[in-house]
């Protein structure tokens, strides 16, 4: 018997490669701009788009802010007078095609499933984690997301599990396991919302967030131990 009913599982940089997405997509849209941008200017970019998404966990932006906010800032930065609403639309729309998937990921979650009820629980933009999925190896979990643009609250909100509990119909704590890559948000809501996580951390990366992780795994196959 499972130890764990529901595995509430993170997406970007735990399921699908968002790295990889995020770079296809910058400069699917920067071309469709006429913006001449090299790999400098993506990593540029890709620091202020994370900030601006740092900010959103804190809540101090909100996402309708932070979708225009990391292009006016990194225009602002290369002196562009391109519109960063209009960019980001674009971008939005290159990056809702990309299913790019980290490996091995579509068979570990055809493995988590026979054990217990998976749902995908992302801190993103609605269309674009839908189509991501779409366009996944793995299209059959669509059904399953819990994105919190469509619910109204974003990890490490702790009503991001709630929610991922109810719509399993489970309401013992002790039943359910978080995996994700992010201290900040995956681990932090496991925390706060009392029940066990799993940090997915290939790079071994040191733990300075404060925040205590039951479990710590380098490979998602280590997973399967867990349940």
């Amino acid at each position: 018997m499972s130890r764990y009913d529901l595995l509430c599982c993170d997406a970007d940089e735990t399921l699908l490669d968002f790295a990889q997405a995020e770079e296809n997509a910058f400069f699917e849209a920067c071309s469709a701009h006429a913006l001449a941008v090299d790999g400098e200017a993506y990593r540029r970019y890709s620091a202020i788009n994370l900030a601006c998404w740092k900010l959103f966990e804190q809540g101090r932006l909100t996402q309708p802010e932070l979708r225009v906010k990391r292009y006016a800032d990194f225009l602002c930065e290369i002196g562009s007078a391109v519109d960063p609403a209009a960019l980001s639309h674009t971008y939005e729309q290159a990056l809702s095609r990309q299913g790019c998937a980290l490996p091995g990921a579509a068979e570990a979650l055809q493995r988590w499933r026979e054990s217990v009820r998976v749902i995908i629980v992302t801190n993103g933009i609605a269309a674009v984690q839908h189509g991501r999925f779409a366009a996944s190896p793995f299209p059959w979990m669509e059904k399953d997301l819990v994105i919190s643009e469509e619910v109204g609250a974003a990890k490490p909100d702790p009503a991001m599990i709630a929610i991922a509990m109810a719509r399993a119909g489970i309401t013992d704590k002790r039943r359910v396991l978080v995996l994700g890559d992010s201290l900040s948000s995956d681990m932090a809501a496991a925390a706060n919302a009392g029940v066990d996580g799993c940090w997915y951390n290939p790079r071994a990366k040191e733990n300075t967030s404060g925040t205590a992780v039951r479990y710590e795994i380098r490979s998602l196959d280590e997973v399967d131990a867990l349940l």
